[in-house]
Order: structure tokens, then C-alpha cells, then sequence
């Protein structure tokens, strides 16, 4: 009997996530706390729920943070049963996207292709399957095999031979017992190299490129029209002429002693190369003394200090980057054409972005905060974009928004997190022990699971007001003009006067 294949496993998996996922839909959409037509339908803690979120999407939630659907009205759908697998759905742009305890494994398939890793082993397809479609299977750095562009299928075994197709900025590779004997092709460019790196040359088809080396001895690199270079028991010696349009001249390195460069638009001098190093021309000046201690440029676009590792300043037009003891704390500002934004790290434990709107002279708009994101590695992380924002507390991940993470694993360590946009704003504790929810002048739900929870719907036809002990042991609830108690979970009666007819 044959074996599950991959596919079919994912698709069982999913299954079971759906099964699950539907189960508590099903229960809140057939009585267990009723309201269908509200942004709340059903509330049990930490251990499941249904809401639709302050974004509108609708979020099913089971066993905390482990086991979650959404989806949205573009129909752009997530699954995950965190942090073993989640999925992502995007017929906005024909796109899936399978992660299996990230970063161990995942897959995109966007249109007709299809991209997989496991670990070290990657994989490309064309999800149409045609016998001659492209393909790549590469377990990195040892085998690789796979079906190039024009048709033409290759395999390599390193480092005992074989061919690759498109790696390393490459278009072709081909090598026996490397680095014995190795051949590349880039464009037009051909290379073939024999102990690399030791012996190599490179000639183009049209022969204005060439490249010799004989390593350390001698190395000649020409490219037409260009510039010609040379080095001799690198690193000692070298030198080059340079044929460009606009720049024309040679010059030479004596290394480590001194070295000459002269051209029709600068002069450079280096002496003890590369730590002091003189260049003037007519696009400004570079000073380094000593190298990298202490370094200065200045052109018509480039001004910039360091006085390494204590501070440095850079300025390119309208970007100015600053450090001080290098590489701790960065200030970066950056006027844009409509937004300023303002940056400033600490690595690796503060970050802090800011982003501005330019002020309109034409209209007398003044500057407003339209972006924002800030974090304290690892105690929390604020993100805000327009009038959507996001706090996290605590943030285990050390780095930049990843989506992946998103996905998989923040909601794991996320005791407390406050969502909001515009007048919509979500607070949660402990992954549903505590709630509380605001939707405009709509929606107030307040819940400290199991024990007490608080709500007021005026979304549905007949506006709703309740609250619950212990989830019904003792309960009130006012629907419209009609008002009951609830005693011992099953037990109602009426209460205070009938509605007029």
C-alpha cells in the first residue's frame, strides 16, 4: 500500500483545524450565547471564541492562542494551529501560504508557481505540472537537480560534479571535484577556473571583456572603453587605467607604503594604504586619517563625518543618518515628498519610527503623525498606521514586523494586546481571561472569564443590554422593552412591566 504523500497530509491536517474551527462557529451561531448578527456571537475565555475584530474581520479562536481562523471580506482567509502549521489564503492575488512550525519549513504557491523549503532542502515548481515546466529541488549546499527556462534538465553533487542552473548570481555552474576544475556563465561572460581561486579566466563573446588571474602572482581584469587593471603578488602592487567618458587618467598602490591616482577629474593620494588617503577633485573631497577612525567627504550631494566608533554623520540630500558609539544608537530623518520620517535605534533593545505629513503651504495643513512604530525588546511593541494601531506586550521577537511571525508564533507570547481603529478598540488579557471591547457608540463587551461579563449591542434589531455571573448562574438581560433574570443557567422569567403592543 502506498505511503501519504506530502499534499495529502497538509490536506488531513487542515481538515482537522477546520473540523475544530467550524465546531465553535456552529455552537455560537445556534444558541450558546445568541446575537448572530452582532460583532460578538460568543465568548468562553481563553478556551473559544468568535468575534469579528476592530477591522471587521471575523476571528475564530480555541485553546488560547493555539488554534485560529479569520477572515475578511476580500475573502483572504488564515488558519493556524500554532506553532505547528497556519495557512494563508489571497484570491485577491491568487496566492497560499503554508507554514509548518516556521521556520522549519513553508510554502508559497502564487499563480502558477510554487515555492517550498524544508530547512536546507528548497524547491521551485510550476503548480500546471506540464512535463517540460521549470523546476529546482536543491538540498543546499550538497545536491541540486532541476529543468531550466529553455527545457534543459541538469544535476550536481557537490563537490564531485555536475551542473546548476541560476545560483550564486550565476546563470549556469559547472564543476568536477571542486575546486579543482569549475566553468560559470553570466550574460555573455564565460569563466573557467582550475583550483579556484587560484587560476581563473574570463573572456566575453564579444571579446571586450577579459579576466586572468594567477593567484597571488598576477591578475589582469579589461573591460573596453572602460578601465584596465592590474596586481602583481596581490597585494602589493596594482595598478589601473581608467577610459571612462567622463574620467580619464591611471594610478597605481605600493602596498603598504604608498599609493598614486590621477585623473582628469580628481587626484588622489594614499600613503600607508588604505589608512590615510587624500582625494580632491571637482565633485568634492575624501580625507581618511587614519582609516576608519577618521573619515570626511564632501560633494555637492554627500556630506559626511566620522569620527569612528564614537560618532558619525551622513547627509544625502534630504536623508541624514547620525550614530554614536557605533553600532549602538542610529538617528536617521528623512524628508520625504509627503512624509517625514524620523527613526532612532538602540540596538539591540529600543527602536522607535516615526513618520509625519509634510505641512501644505497651499493649504495651511500643519504636520500630523500618520505612522507610527515603536519597541522595547523584549517588553512590548507599538505599531500604529493612519488610525489603525497595535500594542503587544511582551515582544519576543527581536527584529522588524515579520509576517511569518504574525502568523505563528507572537500570538503565543502576547498576555496583553490592544487593538484599535478609529473608534473600534479590542483590549485582551491572557488570550480571552479578560476582554473588553468598544465598537463606536454600538458595542460595549466587558468579560473577566468565567466569572462576570458585560454587554451592550445596539447593532441588532432589538437593542441588547445583559450581564452574567459565572456565565449564567445569575444573569439579567433587557432586550428592546423586554427585561428577564436567569437563575442557575436555565431558569428565566420576566421581569418589571410587558412592552405595549
Amino acid at each position: 500500500m502506498s505511503g501519504i504523500t506530502r499534499h495529502e497530509t497538509v490536506r488531513l491536517f487542515r481538515m482537522a483545524i477546520w473540523l475544530m474551527l467550524t465546531a465553535v462557529s456552529v455552537s455560537a451561531e445556534t444558541g450558546i450565547v445568541a446575537a448572530s448578527s452582532s460583532d460578538f456571537t460568543f465568548d468562553a475565555g481563553f478556551i473559544a471564541s468568535r468575534h469579528r475584530d476592530v477591522n471587521g474581520d471575523w476571528r475564530v479562536k480555541a485553546v488560547g492562542p493555539i488554534v485560529e481562523r479569520a477572515d475578511n471580506e476580500r475573502g483572504i482567509t488564515l488558519n493556524a494551529a500554532r506553532p505547528f502549521y497556519s495557512d494563508v489564503q489571497d484570491p485577491t492575488l491568487d496566492r497560499e501560504i503554508h507554514d509548518y512550525l516556521w521556520p522549519i519549513a513553508n510554502s508559497r504557491t502564487t499563480q502558477e508557481e510554487n515555492l517550498w523549503r524544508f530547512l536546507f532542502f528548497y524547491g521551485f515548481n510550476h503548480t500546471t505540472n506540464d512535463p517540460g515546466d521549470r523546476y529546482r529541488t536543491w538540498l543546499i549546499p550538497f545536491y541540486f537537480q532541476g529543468r531550466d527556462a529553455s527545457g534543459e534538465t541538469y544535476r550536481a553533487l557537490f563537490p564531485l560534479g555536475g551542473t546548476i542552473k541560476d545560483f550564486l548570481g550565476r546563470d549556469e555552474i559547472s564543476f568536477v571535484l571542486w575546486p579543482v576544475y569549475s566553468t560559470s556563465k553570466l550574460n555573455e561572460l564565460s569563466t573557467v577556473n582550475v583550483l579556484w581561486p587560484l587560476i581563473s579566466r574570463t573572456t566575453s563573446e564579444k571579446g571586450h571583456i577579459y579576466r586572468h588571474r594567477f593567484f597571488p602572482f598576477y591578475a589582469v581584469n579589461h573591460q573596453e572603453g572602460k578601465f584596465h587593471k592590474r596586481n602583481f603578488l596581490w597585494p602589493i602592487y596594482s595598478d589601473v587605467t581608467y577610459d571612462y567618458k567622463h574620467s580619464k587618467g591611471s594610478g597605481f598602490i605600493l602596498f603598504p607604503l604608498y599609493g598614486r591616482l590621477h585623473l582628469n577629474t580628481e587626484d588622489t593620494w594614499w600613503v600607508l594604504p588604505p589608512f590615510f588617503r587624500y582625494t580632491k577633485g571637482k565633485d568634492g573631497t575624501l580625507i581618511f586619517a587614519p582609516w576608519p577612525f577618521y573619515q570626511r567627504k564632501l560633494t555637492a550631494e554627500i556630506d559626511s563625518r566620522v569620527v569612528w566608533p564614537f560618532w558619525g554623520r551622513k547627509t544625502i540630500g534630504s536623508l541624514n543618518r547620525q550614530f554614536f558609539l557605533w553600532p549602538i544608537i542610529w538617528s536617521i530623518h528623512d524628508q520625504r515628498t509627503t512624509t517625514d520620517w524620523r527613526r532612532f535605534y538602540l540596538v539591540p533593545f529600543y527602536y522607535d519610527t516615526k513618520v509625519m505629513s509634510r505641512p501644505d503651504v497651499e493649504t495651511g495643513a500643519t504636520p500630523e503623525m500618520v505612522g507610527r512604530h515603536n519597541k522595547l525588546w523584549p517588553l512590548y511593541t507599538y505599531r500604529r498606521d493612519d488610525e489603525a494601531s497595535l500594542l503587544r506586550v511582551p515582544d519576543l521577537w527581536p527584529f522588524g514586523r515579520s509576517a511569518s511571525i504574525e502568523r505563528n508564533w507572537a500570538p503565543l507570547w502576547s498576555l496583553y494586546t490592544r487593538e484599535r481603529n478609529g473608534e473600534n478598540v479590542d483590549h485582551e488579557v491572557l488570550w480571552g481571561l479578560y476582554r473588553n471591547m468598544r465598537r463606536a457608540d454600538d458595542l460595549r463587551y466587558v468579560s473577566l472569564f468565567p466569572f462576570f461579563d458585560y454587554k451592550r449591542d445596539e447593532q441588532v434589531d432589538q437593542p441588547v443590554k445583559s450581564w452574567n455571573i459565572l456565565k449564567g448562574l445569575i444573569g439579567y438581560e433587557r432586550k428592546g422593552e423586554t427585561k428577564s433574570l436567569r437563575l442557575l443557567y436555565v431558569i428565566r422569567f420576566g421581569i418589571g412591566k410587558e412592552p405595549t403592543p
